[in-house]
């Protein structure tokens, strides 16, 4: 009958090999598609420059959520103490304990000042 036929396959991937290690499959590939690979390239390397910032800016928020955080609750407690300063109960009460008696509550209430209408 006739010839047995080769494997051929077996020849391609051979073939496919040598040219990848030889140099000659990259230099191509290089030469048609370079311009595309660049752009590839240089996306990838945004995308991780823009990932990385991200992280710091989110690292950030996350600090300064919380000193926000510890600054409001000192404010209320500071507020709340200056309210309670404020009243003429705990002024009258912290001049008698420091003894200061020259400074006395007023005996009239304050007169309002105002145009007549």
């Amino acid at each position: 009958m006739g010839k047995p036929k080769k494997n051929r396959t077996g020849n391609r991937a051979g073939n496919a090999i040598s040219r990848l290690f030889s140099g000659r499959s990259v230099n191509t590939l290089w030469r048609k598609h370079g311009g595309y690979l660049f752009y590839v390239f240089v996306l990838a390397l945004l995308y991780i420059g823009f990932h990385y910032n991200m992280a710091q800016t989110v690292r950030r928020v996350r600090q300064v959520e919380r000193e926000v955080k510890n600054l409001r609750a000192e404010y209320k407690m500071l507020d709340s103490k200056l309210m309670q300063m404020n009243k003429q109960s705990t002024i009258t009460r912290l001049l008698k304990e420091r003894n200061i008696t020259t400074i006395a509550a007023p005996q009239t209430p304050p007169k309002r000042i105002g145009s007549k209408q």
